[in-house]
C-alpha cells in the first residue's frame, strides 16, 4: 500500500484473525466451516460475548409495500432509514415510533445523514405536553419528484423543536438527488440534483448555520454545496458558465439563492463515503484510489486560517489482486471513534456510572480516531492537529497529519465496522460460497421477478477481533432473510454508544411525566433502561392502555427484564432487551431485517451455562451475584432469539406472536417496582437449588459420588430434597459417601428420623468405627436411640459377632453407654463405663448425675477404678493416693451428704489389703478434702463465710472420723505419724490405753510424752523426755507448759549430775526460774562446758527484761500526760450562748448554751430548755444584762443570784413534775428569790468587767467556791435526786 501524503504507517504485513488464533490468508468463511466444527467437536463451546433482538416486526411501516432498507444511519435517540422506493423514515428510540416518514426519492436511496452528529440526547423540559400528545397522531407522507414537490398527504403533525429534534437530515440516492429536510419544520427543505448517481452525503455539523454539505459519487467528484433556496428544488451548478452567471447574478442580488457547488477533489473513480468527523476539523472521503483526509472550514484558528478544504494526507488503497476489479464496487466503511463512548472490556454492564455516581468520562485527547473498513482490510487511523514544521520545514505551519496505527486483514467482506471496546473491533463480516453454481433459493427467499439473483452468499457474521493480537474472539453467525441474494453494500451497522447517567430518575405518574418534559418518546433510550414500566405504563404515557388507577392490576412479568433462564420454548421480549440495556448497542441492518447486538449480562451468562449444562458455573454465579434472578418472571409468549453458537444461525422464527410494547414495560413487570422487588432473594435461592440440583444429578450421572454428596451439602438447603437425595443415596448403596454430609444442623421441618437411624444401623453391622464416629457427630435429638440402642445390645449378646474384650466390643459398649445416656438411662451408661473402666467418664457422671447410691455396694471397686493390678503391687503410696483421689473424695462429699455412710465405706474397706485405701478416706475425711473443697483450696483462699463453710465442713469430718477413732489412731500411726499428733491432740474418742499401745509399739515418746502428761503423769513424761530423747530443749519447754515447781525441781535435781544439761537450762530456762538458786545447785568442782556463756546470756536476759519494764513505763507515763492534756483543754473550752433581742437572734459572750447543732439543749428534767432564757426564772435574757450570766455544759444557763439563790426545793419539784405545757410558760408567779444579795458580794457581780487580770483570776476562784457549795446546776440536781 502506497502511503499518502502527511501519513505514516506502521510496518506490520496483513493478517487474518482466525477463530483459534491462527493466521492464515483471506479465504471465505464457507470453506473452512465444516472442517472446524470437525476440529472442535470435542472442545468445549466458548460463551458468547454478545446477545440479540430482532426488531423486525417493529419496523413494519418501513417494510409496507415489499419497500427494503438500502441506507441507514442511527444516533442519539433517532433511528433514520432510507429505503429502495425513495422513502425516509425519522424513528424515535428505543419504541421505533415513528416520528416522521416523508417521500424525497424516486429511486434507492444511497447514503443518510444527519447534523449535529450525534445529535443531543433528550433533556427535561417544561413545555413537553404538545409533544406527548404529538406521538399518537399518525405520521405524514411527502414526496419530492424531479424539479417539483407535490404533497401526497395530509398536512404533517408539528415536532416539538427541541434539541434533540432539531435536525437535519440529509440523503442521497441513485436518482441524482439530494434532499435536506428539517425534522421538526416540513417546510425547510431543498432537493438538488446533480445528474448523475450521488453514493454519499455528509452534512456539516453546523449546517444549520453555514448551510454546508459534502457529496459524492459515479462522476468522482467530491463537491462542497452552499446555500440553498428552502422549499425549493434546484440543479447543481457545475458548469462553468453557469456556475459563473449564478455567481455574478447572486453578486448583484438578482439570482436565485439556489446555492453553490463547488468541486474539492475529482478523477479518482467513484466516491462511496464521506464522513466528517466528530469534531467537525476534518473530513474524510474514499474513492476507488484510496483513502483521503482534508481540513474542513470549521474551528480554524488564526494560524489555519486559509487552511480550509485543503488535504492534509492521502491512504493508498491495497495493491493485491482483485482490488482493481473491486476497489469501486465494494463500499468503504467509516466511523469517527470517541474512546469515552466504547464498551467496558470485561465486566458486564450495569451502568456506566463511576463509583461516585458521575459517568465514565475518557481522558480528552490531542487526536481524534477513525476506523476504516473497506473489502477485507481495516485501517485505524490517527488524525493530529496541524503545527509548526521543523527541520527543512521550519517555519512552515502544517495543517496536520495522518498517522495509520494498525492495519487488519480479515478473511470477508467487510458491511460495516467500528470500535466496540478499547482494544476488540466489530465487524459485519460478508461471505460468499466457493461454489461456481447457484445455491438453490429456500422458499422463505423466493427470487424478485424481472431481477437476476445471485445465490451464492453466505449468512452474515458479526465478529469481535482484538486488535492488538489480530485474533478473532467471537463471530456469530446472524441469518437474516433471503441472505444468499444479499451482497456487502446491502448492509449496514450502526452503534449507539453506552448510556451515561448522571441522574437518579424516580419512577413517577402522569403529572410526573407532564411536569418533568420529557422531549420525545426517545428519552426512553436513557430512562427506560432503569425503569421501563414509567413511561410506557404510566397514565400520562401516549402508549398507556391503562390509566394510572390500574397500576395495581397483575401483568406478566417480562424475561428480558428479569434475566430469568428461559424454558424450552420460553424466550425474552426483544425490544424491552434493547430498551432496558444500558450498554453499547449495535445495529445490523439488511434490506429485510434489523437486529440489535448487546453485550450480555449476568442473566444471559446464567441462561447460557444452563443450556450448556455448567451447572456448577451457574450455581457459582448465582452464589455471587443473586441479582441475576428475578422473582417474578413468567413465562413470555413473545418470541426471541436464542444466543447464537458457532455451529447455529440466530433466527426469529415466523408465527410467534409479538405483544404490544406497553405489554412488556409495565410497572408490575419492572425489576425495579418496589412491590416486586422485596422476593427477589427468594426467586434467587430457588433458581440457585434448581442449578444446584442439576449440578448433582449431572455429578450422578457421571457416577462420581464421592463430589456429588459433596455438592449436595452445598446447594441443598430445604428437607424436601434432602431427603430425597439422601434415600436416594441410600437405595444405590452409597453410605460412605453421603453420610459426612448429612445436615446435622436444625432444619425446619426436620428430616425423618428414619433416615438417620437406617444409616447408623447399616455401620452397626458394616463398620463400628464409622458408627462411633456419627454417633459422636450426630445429635441424638436427630434419631430414635432406643431403636439404634436395641440393635447394639443385640450385636453385644452375640459373642460370635462381637467377642469379648475386642475392639468392636469396647467400641459398641462406648456407643452403648452413649446411648443410654441420650435415653436418660444414667445408670446403665455408668455400668457400662465401669466394665470399660473409663474411670473419668465414669466419675464425671457420678458426679453430674449423682450415682454414688448406685455403687455403694462395691466401694473398692470404686475406688480401685484407675488402679490396675500391677500398679496395685508395684506403685508407691503417694501414686496410689493420686490414683485415688477423685473417688476417695466423692465418697467424702456423699459422707457428708449422708448418701454413703462412712460406716458403710469403712466396713467393705476394713480389710488388711485395704487399709492402706480405709486410710487414705479417714484422711481426707479428717482433713475435709472431698471433691468440692479440693477445688476450693486449688483456686483463691477463702475468706469469710466461705472460710468458715470450709472449716465447717473439716469439723463435720472429724466427727465422723472420731466414730472410728481407734482405727485412725492405727492407720495414722501406720502411714502418717504427724496426722496421728494431730488427732490425738484434737479427739478424745479414742482409748488411751491403746493409743498408748501403739505409741509404744511404734516407739513414739512425743506422742506418748503427750498421752501421760494428759493423764497427769508428769513426772514420767519428763523422764521420757530426759532418758528417751534427751532433749533439754524439750524438756525445759515441757516444765514450763506445766508450770510446776516440783517439776522443775525434779528436773534441776536430775540436770545437777550432768555437764550438758546445766548448758542448757542456763541457756534456754530464762526468766521460768530464778538464777541465783539455779546457780546456787550447781556442784562445786563440777566442770560445765559453756558456762561462762549460759551466765552471760542470762544476765542478758535479765538486763532485757528490765530495759523493756523501764520501757513501758515511760510509755505509760506519756499516755497519761496526753490524757492530762487532753482533759485540761476540755475543761478550758468555751460555751456558746445566743440571745433574743427585739425579736432577733444575737450572738453574745455570756448567753444561753445551745448543743452541737445549734438546737435547743434539752434541760435535765427531759423537756427543752427555751433558748435565750434563764434556767431559774424563765426569763428572756436581753442584750444588755446587769447581772453575769453562768452556764453549764449542760446546756443550762442562770442569771447568777438566780442560781446561787435558788428558790425552795419543793417549788422546784413541783415545776419539773408539772406538765410539759407549763414548764414552757413562765413561772405564774414567779417564786420570789431570796434577797440577791443576802450572802453574796456584789462586787462579785461587777467584778468581771474590770480589765485587772487578777481581779479577774479571783473574782472567778471566789464565784467558782460559791457555786460549788451550792452544788452547780440546780435543774440537773435535783432530775438525779428525783430519779434517786
Amino acid at each position: 500500500m502506497a502511503e499518502g501524503e502527511g501519513s505514516t504507517e506502521p510496518d506490520i504485513s496483513d493478517t487474518t484473525p482466525m477463530r483459534n488464533g491462527g493466521i492464515q490468508d483471506g479465504t471465505t468463511a464457507s470453506a473452512s466451516v465444516q472442517d472446524e466444527e470437525d476440529g472442535e467437536e470435542d472442545d468445549e463451546e466458548e460463551e458468547p460475548r454478545l446477545k440479540y433482538a430482532t426488531v423486525s416486526k417493529r419496523l413494519s411501516s418501513v417494510y409496507r409495500n415489499g419497500d427494503a432498507i438500502s441506507a441507514f444511519l442511527v444516533g442519539g435517540d433517532k433511528m433514520i432509514v432510507g429505503t429502495h422506493n425513495g422513502n425516509i423514515h425519522a424513528l424515535s428510540l428505543p419504541s421505533f415510533q415513528s416520528l416522521r416518514v416523508y417521500r424525497a426519492h424516486s429511486a434507492s436511496i444511497s447514503a443518510v445523514s444527519i447534523s449535529p452528529f450525534p445529535p443531543p440526547l433528550p433533556l427535561p423540559r417544561t413545555d413537553n405536553v404538545n409533544k406527548l400528545a404529538s406521538e399518537t397522531r399518525p405520521h405524514s407522507t411527502r414526496t419530492f419528484s424531479g424539479s417539483s414537490a407535490k404533497q401526497q398527504s395530509p398536512k404533517p403533525f408539528a415536532i416539538a423543536a427541541t434539541p434533540s429534534n432539531s435536525i437535519y437530515i440529509g440523503t442521497a440516492s441513485i436518482d441524482g438527488n439530494i434532499c435536506i429536510s428539517s425534522l421538526v419544520d416540513a417546510k425547510d427543505v431543498q432537493l438538488r440534483n446533480f445528474g448523475r448517481p450521488v453514493q454519499a452525503v455528509a452534512l456539516s455539523p453546523e449546517y444549520k448555520s453555514d448551510r454546508n454539505y459534502l457529496s459524492g459519487g459515479q462522476a468522482g467528484s467530491l463537491i462542497l454545496t452552499t446555500g440553498g433556496q428552502a422549499g425549493k428544488s434546484a440543479n447543481a451548478n457545475l458548469g462553468g458558465a453557469a456556475a459563473a452567471a449564478q455567481g455574478w447574478l447572486g453578486a448583484v442580488g438578482l439570482g436565485s439563492h439556489s446555492g453553490t457547488d463547488k468541486v474539492l477533489h475529482s478523477g479518482e473513480g467513484v466516491i462511496s463515503t464521506i464522513k466528517w468527523s466528530l469534531s467537525g476539523k476534518y473530513v474524510l472521503w474514499v474513492n476507488e484510489h484510496g483513502m483521503k483526509l482534508m481540513r474542513s472550514n470549521l474551528h480554524l484558528n488564526s494560524a489555519e486560517v486559509g487552511s480550509e478544504w485543503k488535504r492534509l494526507s492521502h491512504i493508498d488503497r491495497p495493491s493485491r489482486q482483485g482490488w482493481d476489479d473491486m476497489a469501486g464496487v465494494w463500499k468503504a466503511r467509516a466511523e469517527w471513534v470517541n474512546r469515552g463512548n466504547l464498551e467496558m472490556d470485561d465486566e458486564p454492564r450495569t451502568g456506566t456510572l463511576q463509583s461516585n455516581g458521575k459517568p465514565l468520562t475518557s481522558p480528552k485527547l490531542d487526536f481524534e480516531e477513525v476506523v476504516v473498513g473497506w473489502g477485507d482490510t481495516v485501517w485505524l487511523v490517527r488524525v493530529h492537529a496541524g503545527s509548526i514544521g521543523t527541520g527543512t520545514e521550519a517555519g512552515e505551519r502544517k495543517i496536520g497529519r495522518a498517522e495509520v496505527t494498525n492495519i487488519l486483514r480479515v478473511d470477508c467482506t467487510i458491511a460495516g465496522i467500528s470500535l466496540y471496546t478499547q482494544n476488540l473491533l466489530v465487524v459485519l463480516a460478508h461471505t460468499e460460497s466457493a461454489e461456481d453454481q447457484p445455491r438453490k433459493a429456500s422458499p422463505l427467499s423466493p427470487m424478485k421477478k424481472g431481477r437476476h439473483q445471485r445465490h451464492n452468499a453466505l449468512e452474515p457474521e458479526l465478529r469481535l477481533i482484538d486488535i492488538n493480537t489480530k485474533e478473532e474472539v467471537s463471530a456469530d453467525t446472524l441469518t437474516v432473510s433471503r441472505y444468499e441474494s444479499l451482497s456487502a453494500s446491502d448492509y449496514h451497522l450502526g452503534v449507539l454508544p453506552p448510556m451515561k447517567l448522571s441522574l437518579t430518575i424516580n419512577q413517577r405518574g402522569a403529572l410526573g411525566v407532564i411536569s418533568s418534559g420529557l422531549e420525545t418518546i426517545g428519552q426512553g433510550v436513557w430512562d427506560v433502561s432503569m425503569y421501563p414500566g414509567r413511561l410506557f405504563t404510566s397514565g400520562g404515557s401516549i402508549l398507556s392502555g391503562r390509566n394510572s388507577d390500574e397500576k395495581g392490576s397483575s401483568t406478566k412479568v417480562s424475561d428480558v427484564a428479569s434475566g430469568k433462564v428461559a424454558s424450552p420454548g420460553h424466550q425474552p421480549n426483544q425490544v424491552n432487551e434493547v430498551a432496558t440495556s444500558s450498554g453499547m448497542k449495535i445495529f445490523i441492518i439488511s434490506p429485510y431485517d434489523c437486529i440489535v447486538a448487546l453485550k450480555r449480562d449476568l442473566a444471559d451468562r446464567l441462561r447460557w451455562l444452563h443450556d450448556m449444562g455448567r451447572y456448577q458455573e451457574a450455581w457459582e454465579l448465582l452464589d455471587l451475584h443473586p441479582e441475576a434472578v428475578d422473582s417474578n418472571t413468567e413465562p413470555s409468549e413473545v418470541s426471541s432469539p436464542t444466543t447464537p453458537s458457532r455451529s447455529g444461525s440466530f433466527m426469529a422464527g415466523p408465527g410467534h406472536r409479538t405483544n404490544s410494547l406497553a405489554d412488556f414495560f409495565t410497572d408490575a413487570n419492572s425489576i425495579s417496582s418496589p412491590s416486586k422487588h422485596d422476593n427477589i432473594n427468594s426467586a434467587a435461592e430457588k433458581e440457585k437449588r434448581k442449578m444446584g440440583e442439576l449440578w448433582l444429578q449431572k455429578l450422578i450421572t457421571n457416577k462420581n459420588w464421592a463430589t456429588a454428596a459433596e455438592v449436595a451439602s452445598k446447594v441443598l438447603n430445604t428437607s424436601s430434597r434432602w431427603e430425597h437425595w439422601i434415600w436416594f443415596f441410600v437405595r444405590n448403596d452409597k453410605f460412605d459417601e453421603i453420610s459426612p454430609h448429612v445436615p446435622t444442623f436444625e432444619v425446619t421441618p426436620p428430616l425423618p428420623s428414619l433416615l438417620y437411624e437406617r444409616i447408623l444401623g447399616h455401620y452397626v453391622y458394616s463398620d463400628r468405627v464409622r458408627f462411633k464416629e456419627l454417633l459422636d457427630l450426630w445429635p441424638p435429638t436427630l434419631f430414635d436411640a432406643g431403636s439404634i440402642t436395641t440393635v447394639v445390645e443385640e450385636q453385644l449378646r452375640d459373642a460370635f459377632a462381637t467377642p469379648k474384650e475386642s475392639r468392636d466390643w469396647h467400641i459398641l459398649q462406648e456407643c452403648l453407654a452413649k446411648l443410654y445416656l441420650a435415653s436418660g438411662r444414667s445408670s446403665d451408661a455408668l455400668r457400662c463405663y465401669i466394665r470399660l473402666q473409663d474411670a473419668d467418664t465414669a466419675l464425671a457422671l457420678i458426679k453430674e448425675h449423682h450415682l454414688l447410691s448406685d455403687v455403694s455396694d462395691d466401694i473398692p471397686g470404686l475406688i480401685l477404678l484407675r488402679v490396675s493390678r500391677s500398679q496395685l503391687e508395684h506403685a508407691s503410696v503417694s501414686e496410689l493416693q493420686d490414683l485415688t483421689f477423685e473417688p476417695i473424695a466423692l465418697l467424702v462429699d456423699e459422707a457428708h451428704h449422708g448418701t454413703v455412710q462412712p460406716d458403710q465405706v469403712v466396713h467393705q474397706l476394713d480389710k488388711p489389703s485395704l487399709h492402706l485405701f480405709l486410710y487414705f478416706y479417714l484422711r481426707a475425711l479428717w482433713l475435709g478434702q472431698g471433691a468440692t473443697t479440693s477445688a476450693d483450696h486449688q483456686s483463691t483462699p477463702k475468706v469469710g463465710h466461705s472460710a468458715l463453710s470450709t472449716n465447717l465442713i473439716a469439723d463435720e469430718g472429724k466427727l465422723l472420723v472420731e466414730q472410728f477413732a481407734d482405727t485412725a489412731v492405727t492407720l495414722f500411726a501406720n502411714y502418717e505419724r504427724i496426722l496421728l499428733m494431730d488427732f490425738l491432740q484434737t479427739s478424745t474418742a479414742y482409748t488411751f490405753d491403746a493409743a498408748v499401745r501403739v505409741c509404744e509399739s511404734k516407739r513414739y515418746i512425743s506422742e506418748l510424752v503427750y498421752l501421760l502428761a494428759k493423764t497427769g503423769q508428769m513426772k514420767k513424761a519428763l523422764f521420757l523426755i530426759i532418758d528417751e530423747l534427751k532433749d533439754v530443749v524439750q524438756a525445759i519447754s515441757f516444765a514450763k507448759q506445766q508450770d510446776d515447781p516440783d517439776l522443775w525441781d525434779d528436773l534441776l535435781d536430775y540436770s545437777m549430775s550432768r555437764p550438758r544439761f546445766i548448758e542448757g537450762l542456763l541457756t534456754e530456762v530464762g526468766t521460768a526460774v530464778d538464777p541465783i538458786k539455779l546457780v546456787k545447785r550447781i556442784p562445786s568442782g563440777l566442770e560445765v562446758e559453756g558456762l561462762r556463756d549460759g551466765l552471760k546470756k542470762m544476765v542478758r536476759e535479765y538486763d532485757l527484761q528490765d530495759s523493756i519494764s523501764v520501757g513501758v513505763a515511760r510509755v505509760l507515763q506519756g499516755e497519761v500526760a496526753v490524757g492530762m492534756d487532753k482533759l485540761r483543754k476540755g475543761r478550758r473550752r468555751g460555751i456558746k450562748f445566743d440571745v433574743e433581742a427585739g425579736g432577733r437572734k444575737t450572738r453574745s459572750r455570756d448567753l444561753v448554751v445551745k448543743g452541737k447543732d445549734d438546737v435547743a439543749v434539752r434541760s435535765g428534767d427531759g423537756v427543752s430548755s427555751k433558748p435565750g432564757h434563764c434556767a431559774g426564772c424563765d426569763a428572756v435574757f436581753g442584750e444588755y444584762e446587769s447581772s453575769p450570766l453562768i452556764g453549764f455544759v449542760c446546756g443550762h444557763v442562770y442569771h447568777a443570784p438566780h442560781l446561787l439563790h435558788p428558790p425552795p426545793r419543793h417549788h422546784r419539784l413541783s415545776k419539773s413534775t408539772s406538765s410539759p405545757k407549763s414548764v414552757r410558760r413562765p413561772l405564774s408567779p414567779p417564786t420570789p428569790l431570796s434577797d440577791p444579795n443576802e450572802d453574796f458580794d456584789m462586787d462579785l457581780l461587777s467584778a468581771p468587767f474590770t480589765r485587772s487580770i487578777g481581779a479577774k483570776v479571783t473574782n472567778a476562784r471566789l464565784l467558782k467556791m460559791q457555786i460549788d457549795e451550792v452544788g452547780g446546776c440546780w435543774v440537773c440536781k435535783d432530775k438525779k435526786e428525783g430519779h434517786g
